[in-house]
């Protein structure tokens, strides 16, 4: 741990494996509009209890990461920030 402060885009370019920050916003876009596309259209529900799809997991861990964002993001703004 080196202890240096990073801000919230720069952690989640780690997380999110995007080359910089600026890319972040972009990527959480795309993962909440998948994410409520599957959710939307009922896939999800018409699911078998058990019977997980690719395209599932993938939305769950969307679900993940952007919960942890928003967790990060309320955390940021009241003055604390990531630090590594």
């Amino acid at each position: 741990m080196t202890g240096r402060v990073m801000d919230l885009a720069g952690a989640y370019a780690d997380r999110l494996g995007v080359e910089t920050s600026d890319h972040v916003g972009n990527e959480l876009v795309a993962q909440f509009e998948h994410l409520s596309r599957l959710v939307l259209s009922g896939d999800l529900a018409a699911m078998r209890p058990g019977a997980m799809s690719a395209e599932a997991a993938t939305a769950y861990g969307e679900l993940w990461v952007l919960t942890a964002f928003l967790s990060d993001a309320s955390t940021a703004l009241t003055g604390s920030e990531a630090i590594r």
